[in-house]
């Protein structure tokens, strides 16, 4: 499953991205995949810190880490046809 963490506490289950551009209008910018502990994946936006995006509380709970900006989750059996 497919989700969007956004920085406002929204979740959106489901989530669709068709296009590169679908992705990055997502998190707001060129996208940088984060590896999470248990085997799946943030999209994030790669200059999220460098332009002092919010932080995402869903998204750093998820990563165990600090994560900035509006957040794709995806499962490790996802992450292939998402990426295509």
């Amino acid at each position: 499953m497919v989700k969007l963490f956004k920085t406002n506490g929204e979740i959106v289950e489901n989530f669709t991205a068709e296009t590169l551009k679908e992705k990055q209008e997502a998190v707001g910018g060129y996208i940088e995949l984060v590896r999470v502990h248990d085997g799946s994946f943030l999209v994030v936006n790669e200059d999220g810190i460098y332009n002092a995006l919010e932080i995402n509380e869903n998204a750093s709970k998820v990563a165990n880490m600090h994560i900035v900006g509006n957040a794709i989750h995806i499962t490790d059996a996802d992450v292939s046809t998402f990426l295509d």
